[in-house]
């Protein structure tokens, strides 16, 4: 399983505690570094894979799995349960401190919280700031960024992959992104500008296996959903 969206091949993952797939486990390992995110260490466990580190408040986990990957020599980062951050943005803070430019987040959707999942969509725009590509993946959708030049590290053009018939939504975050332009979608997007709060972007299609979505300036979420 691929995230579906081209990106550098060099990346950190980070397992959060949302639903994950027995699949995912292919992201795991292609990893060149894992941070376990609280309870995303117990998909680890289950799995027999061993991530470099884990960091949380342990507020979600069970104590033995943390236990046995301290006994396994993994590091693990204890965190106060009242704190600034969540959990996951810590975990991508590390990261960011170790000069990847691209990081995946399995398990940050589809769980109980709409909060978190709400929070881990708008940390794509936080970090794309400090120029990482944040990149948000499950089995059934896959969410990134599409920046303008004003961002470092700027992701104006992103190829993407699905089939025919996969839903393609553009939703701005900045007030306005100019210069949108699709290629092999299904409704035309040529140098528009979209403006935050508008639903323009929503519900385009695939017409192949390839489509390309590009900006001028500003920043945008792009969330191809598999039919």
């Amino acid at each position: 399983m691929d995230t579906r969206v081209t990106h550098n091949p060099e990346y950190a993952l980070v397992v959060a505690g949302g639903s994950k797939d027995a699949a995912d486990r292919a992201l795991v390992e292609r990893a060149s570094l894992v941070v376990a995110a609280d309870s995303g260490s117990e998909f680890l466990r289950q799995h027999k894979l061993v991530p470099d580190l884990v960091v949380g408040d342990f507020d979600s986990s069970y104590p033995d799995t943390i236990a046995h990957f301290r006994d396994s020599g993994v590091p693990i980062i204890c965190l106060e349960c009242e704190k600034d951050k969540t959990d996951t943005e810590v975990a991508l803070d590390l990261i960011a401190c170790k000069d990847f430019d691209t990081a995946i987040i399995i398990g940050a959707t589809r769980g109980k919280r709409l909060d978190h999942e709400l929070a881990n969509v708008f940390l794509i725009e936080h970090y794309a700031r400090k120029g990482l590509d944040l990149i948000l993946h499950s089995q059934d959708a896959v969410v990134f960024g599409v920046s303008g030049d004003e961002y470092p590290k700027a992701r104006q053009e992103r190829v993407f992959t699905g089939n025919p018939g996969d839903w393609v939504t553009v939703m701005p975050v900045t007030s306005r992104v100019t210069g949108v332009t699709a290629a092999n979608l299904k409704y035309c997007l040529d140098n528009a500008i979209l403006c935050r709060g508008s639903t323009l972007g929503v519900s385009n299609e695939m017409l192949g296996t390839t489509a390309t979505i590009s900006v001028k300036s500003g920043f945008a979420l792009v969330v191809l959903n598999y039919r």
